[in-house]
């Protein structure tokens, strides 16, 4: 059975969790992974941020967040989240 965790249950101290779908699950998997983009970007260099002038990193990051934002509205909640 696909299953989510919906929350932590403080008075058990258990992950309770509810039936899923293989889209849903595919979703929140996804919308989980962009939700650790800053994360990913302390690497500079990794991603060429090292290269770039202020001014083009800021524009960067700001497209990142519209794509995100797009992504997330596709799934049906209103904007991406940062973890």
């Amino acid at each position: 059975m696909i299953q989510k965790a919906t929350h932590f249950n403080e008075e058990t101290k258990t992950m309770e969790y509810e039936k899923s779908t293989p889209k849903v699950w595919a979703q929140d998997f996804l919308m989980d992974l962009i939700s650790q983009y800053n994360y990913r970007l302390e690497n500079r260099e990794l991603h060429g941020l090292d290269k770039m002038t202020e001014k083009e990193e800021q524009q960067c990051i700001e497209q990142l967040k519209k794509q995100a934002d797009r992504i997330a509205k596709m799934f049906g909640f209103t904007e991406h989240w940062i973890t």
